[in-house]
């Protein structure tokens, strides 16, 4: 029809673990599994949920001292050999997660983007019974070069779908410095190990008690 212009949705990305789904007990399964079988000392449950949220090579290497890339490697292809037999069905929604993402499509396209390799998401997924249909897209860490908190995750959603996103949503400082990097807006949500006051000092424009908050802050 002449005249008429398609209005796109506004996107916005969500962070996955701790911020759609509760994934402590999976990933600190699978991590001391993986700790075990190369002979490291476990981590005790409330120490090692303190490193979640940064990339997972990150935490492997803090977890195997730094000994070598390689070190920090085979733990994180252990991890995800445990998480896929075992650990995955420990993941659970957060409550209130669908309706919340239910309201939101009605205004919004929904994305995924996670420091958490795409295999590994689609096992979460399954085990926390959060539908995946909800997204249109969905980036994992090993699907760019660098995670956040770097922007690449956020860049390269724009680039797939030739639309730059509204807002980042997220549990930890890395999601809100990965959409200071990107140049969107950030709001953080409590259902992880962050502060309301550590979210803050990134400026995102609310700090929300969870994701279940979501479409009442925007309006849907």
């Amino acid at each position: 029809m002449e005249g008429y212009t398609m209005v796109k949705k506004k996107l916005i990305c969500f962070d996955l673990d701790n911020t759609l789904i509760l994934s402590d007990r999976t990933h600190v399964r699978a991590y001391n599994y993986a700790l075990k079988k190369m002979r490291y000392p476990l981590w005790k449950h409330a120490k090692l949920v303190k490193l979640f949220g940064r990339p997972k090579f990150e935490i492997a290497k803090i977890l195997t001292s730094g000994k070598s890339p390689e070190e920090a490697y085979s733990l994180l292809k252990l991890h995800h050999e445990y998480l896929k037999k075992k650990s995955y069905k420990y993941a659970k929604k957060v409550e209130g997660v669908d309706d919340a993402l239910k309201r939101l499509k009605k205004k919004y396209t929904l994305v995924v983007v996670s420091n958490t390799r795409h295999r590994d998401i689609d096992y979460l997924l399954k085990g926390s019974r959060l539908d995946s249909g909800h997204f249109r897209l969905i980036i994992g860490s090993d699907e760019v070069k660098h995670s956040k908190p770097y922007p690449d995750e956020i860049i390269k959603v724009e680039k797939l779908l030739h639309h730059k996103p509204e807002y980042m949503i997220g549990d930890s400082i890395y999601d809100m410095m990965a959409a200071r990097h990107a140049k969107i807006k950030a709001i953080g949500v409590l259902t992880g190990h962050y502060s309301k006051n550590s979210l803050s000092d990134y400026s995102p424009v609310a700090v929300l008690k969870s994701v279940a908050d979501l479409p009442k802050f925007l309006g849907v």
